[in-house]
């Protein structure tokens, strides 16, 4: 590739009050996975890289991805936010749509276990830009149906005319 590459805003949260999900600049609590490949109906490839020692999730043909936290999950219910940092590296097409799904397994802490919520949210353009990092600050008050935060155990990103994005510093 050509040019240099710039990276991902550095966080300046205080670690005391940041649950890191993927970030180098606090400390990660067990994720399952990044990619949890699911079919038959995802379409989404990783090719992770790492610069400058910073490490970066790379989603290619994406449609829809999932990040999983099960052993243990994890208890949000103090939290006001989530962030992320997204970098969409192709042209911006019309309709592009990014959504952000947040879900709690509920009371039982079981994916699918008949006591699930979930809420999600949605950007567009003027917030979404290409070949810009973009920081994504989700308050958990914009996700009324999220009713539940006590056993937080995904965060699903789906995608309208996007083949591709980078993410960091999920927290």
């Amino acid at each position: 590739s050509s040019g240099s590459y710039v990276g991902a805003p550095t966080p300046t949260k205080d670690p005391a009050n940041v649950i890191s999900v993927f970030s180098d600049a606090y400390t990660n609590i067990n994720v399952d996975y990044y990619n949890g490949y699911w079919a038959p109906f995802q379409t989404t490839q990783s090719a992770d890289f790492t610069v400058n020692g910073d490490h970066v999730l790379n989603y290619s043909n994406f449609n829809f991805v999932g990040i999983q936290v099960t052993s243990p999950t994890v208890n949000i219910a103090s939290k006001a936010f989530l962030h992320l940092d997204i970098y969409l590296p192709d042209n911006l097409n019309p309709g592009a749509t990014f959504k952000v799904r947040l879900l709690d397994f509920g009371a039982n802490g079981a994916p699918g276990g008949g006591d699930d919520v979930s809420d999600i949210v949605s950007y567009t353009a003027p917030t979404l830009v290409a070949r810009s990092w973009i920081s994504l600050d989700i308050p958990f008050s914009s996700l009324p149906l999220l009713t539940t935060k006590g056993h937080f155990g995904q965060i699903i990103f789906e995608g309208v005319n996007i083949s591709s994005f980078f993410a960091d510093n999920i927290y």
